[in-house]
């Protein structure tokens, strides 16, 4: 395969589809005592919820009892089991996002399973427990580090570690090859830590625990953090020469055992593609092979997308079907509402009227269409309006098939949205462009919001923030009052900022969301208008967007100017284009008046265009507050409010930014 070629959509598919349960399988080779396997249960800890942790589990229930005996293995899997389902439990909520909760979710169900049948053991026994459980812990936490493939990589080694060749152990040769792969990103004492912590595992994987790996790894760890400076081929010799001579400590007969292992896996090391392993560190300089301070952006769109992603697809469990028995129940409204026999066939035979609909399903759903014999002889001889309650359950088995065809056919569109989401984010990893900064013109912003009468939470969200020279007032007002317009709300502007201040213009991002939210209202509803003014600093020059926003104002000494736009909300609009924008040139003195639909609308701001054009003061704090307390007086309390301006002093005033 040529360099930068991708897998093929197929390939990819098989690969996610097995990846985790071949994972959850291999790892359970990887054993302390032969009677836990920490890796494994990381790896259900990591895959999460749905199926990647379904398959997790059950490649983990598979691996425990081929590689464990059954009373061990049974324990593994119960394990599994339940971490599983704490993660699918408390998906939605904010624990669940908390870098500790997979760790300590690991640890504790670990525990608490192993706990039972360590009643009454020795303190060696609850020792060895608890170094298990440290190590799943630890292995589960390095996904919060992004290093989860690490551990993965570590946990197979342990589980080659039976495995030898010509008298070598294959999984001794593994772990020092990941030592000294590994130990280029860290300093010193850590590349001894990780060698010590490799090694102690290695030494509990042996069914009468012995301290012998974790000291000449600890050590070969060291030297090569020493002099990860020189080639890969020397730094590798030297650490394995150091680890061999160790072994000089537990006898000549482990000597040249362990002196050719090490040899073996330095040489595996100098031999790896320099673009698979971690750069080299430096304290206080910048590592090897990692990316200069302008390329921290490129990966910044790519996390706007994930949360757009996270926050509208994942956790959405698809709609369940329709059930077939709707047919009979909307044929029956239709004919036997106004059957003389109704009373007789729905209350005193109820139970064979329903046994008779329930027979004839099968050969309904498969034909089609209803004939009379689908029907046992009881029922349709004693219906007399069979003819038409045939005509009818035909009707509504040819609308029952199209509305079934219509959601298949929806979700099939859903689901390959979601897809391409999820492919576009990893794509846009390094496809952003960096933004310049400027600072030649000074402004103030002042923002109000105030919650419908009888809310605690207000409907309507303001933010503003710069990115290089531009500024950004973004005014979103949710569907509704209360929570569930306050959530909605929130969550547009959180990820509308994500996208700008990763990079990605006002059109093509207002574009992305409201196909998104377009999705998402499929199955839950909701829509949010959208507000949004970018400043460019050098000029002064605003571009507005608006998405089923109210008018916005343009104070200019004594003349008010209106700005308005026919784009509908996001999640609403069917247009495959962004919305228009509209080019304000600001000067000094100006404001800019951003207010949502409860200060006032086009039918009746009259009151807040006099209100703009008698304005004298200077103070954008001042004009946000007047133009909060006016509209309560003209409008009272009947819905939620926000307002938001934007001010250019004239030459001589402050030009700092105030907010």
């Amino acid at each position: 395969m040529k360099k930068g070629r991708a897998l093929p959509p197929e390939a990819r598919k098989l690969a996610a589809a097995v990846k985790w349960p071949l994972l959850g399988f291999l790892l359970c080779g990887g054993q302390v005592a032969g009677l836990y396997a920490p890796f494994a249960l990381a790896a259900v800890a990591v895959a999460g919820i749905r199926l990647a942790g379904l398959g997790a589990v059950l490649g983990v229930a598979g691996g425990a009892f081929v590689f464990m005996d059954f009373q061990s293995g049974l324990r593994c899997a119960a394990a599994a089991i339940l971490i599983f389902a704490a993660n699918t439990a408390l998906y939605d909520t904010a624990v669940y996002k908390k870098p500790y909760f997979r760790p300590a979710c690991t640890a504790v169900f670990f525990l608490l399973v192993q706990s039972i049948y360590l009643l009454g053991r020795s303190a060696s026994s609850w020792l060895l427990a608890l170094c298990a459980g440290a190590a799943a812990a630890g292995a589960a936490w390095l996904r919060e580090r992004k290093l989860e493939n690490w551990g993965f990589l570590c946990g197979l080694a342990l589980a080659l570690l039976p495995v030898s060749a010509y008298g070598f152990s294959l999984g001794r040769v593994a772990l020092m090859t990941l030592l000294l792969a590994a130990g280029r990103g860290c300093s010193v004492s850590q590349c001894a830590a990780l060698g010590g912590c490799l090694g102690l595992l290695a030494d509990l994987t042996a069914t009468e625990p012995v301290v012998l790996l974790a000291l000449i790894y600890g050590a070969g760890g060291a030297v090569s953090g020493l002099l990860r400076r020189l080639p890969r081929g020397a730094c590798g010799l030297c650490a394995a020469a150091v680890s061999g001579g160790l072994a000089l400590l537990f006898g000549a007969d482990v000597l040249p055992v362990t002196l050719w292992e090490c040899g073996a896996g330095a040489g595996i090391y100098a031999l790896l593609p320099k673009k698979i392993l971690p750069g080299l560190y430096a304290a206080g300089k910048r590592a090897e092979n990692t990316p200069e301070p302008a390329a921290a952006p490129y990966a910044r769109p790519a996390a706007a997308l994930r949360a757009l992603y996270d926050s509208f697809f994942r956790g959405q469990q698809p709609r369940p079907p329709e059930n077939p028995a709707v047919i009979f129940d909307r044929a029956a409204q239709e004919v036997c509402s106004g059957c003389v026999l109704r009373t007789d066939c729905w209350q005193s035979r109820y139970s064979d009227t329903y046994s008779a609909f329930n027979d004839a399903c099968p050969e309904l759903m498969k034909r089609g269409r209803a004939e009379a014999q689908d029907f046992p002889l009881h029922f349709s001889s004693r219906c007399v309006h069979f003819p038409a309650l045939l005509q009818a359950i035909d009707r509504q088995t040819h609308d029952y098939l199209l509305r079934r065809q219509f959601h298949r056919q929806l979700q099939e569109a859903r689901t390959s949205a979601k897809e391409q989401y999820a492919c576009l984010s990893e794509l846009l990893d390094q496809a952003a462009v960096p933004v310049s900064g400027g600072d030649s013109i000074g402004y103030r912003v002042s923002a109000s919001l105030r919650p419908r009468g009888g809310e605690h939470l207000c409907g309507d969200q303001v933010d503003h923030f710069e990115v290089g020279d531009e500024v950004y007032l973004l005014l979103c007002d949710g569907m509704g009052s209360g929570q569930e317009a306050h959530r909605e709300a929130a969550m547009t502007v959180r990820l509308l900022r994500q996208f700008l201040e990763a990079g990605i213009r006002p059109g093509p991002a207002l574009k992305t969301l409201n196909a998104a939210m377009k999705l998402r209202g499929e199955s839950c509803g909701g829509f949010s208008t959208v507000d949004l003014a970018v400043m460019q600093r050098r000029s002064g020059t605003v571009q507005l967007y608006k998405c089923g926003a109210a008018p916005s104002y343009l104070k200019h000494g004594g003349t008010v100017r209106r700005f308005r736009s026919d784009a509908p909300p996001t999640g609403l609009s069917d247009s495959p284009l962004p919305p228009d924008r509209v080019s304000v040139p600001l000067q000094g003195g100006d404001f800019l008046v951003l207010v949502s639909d409860g200060i006032a609308d086009q039918s009746c701001d009259e009151w807040l265009l006099n209100l703009l054009a008698g304005f004298t003061g200077t103070d954008a704090r001042e004009l946000a507050a007047l133009i909060l307390e006016e509209s309560r007086c003209r409008k009272g309390l009947g819905d939620d409010c926000a307002v938001m301006v934007l001010h250019l002093p004239l030459a001589g005033e402050n030009r700092s930014t105030a907010v």
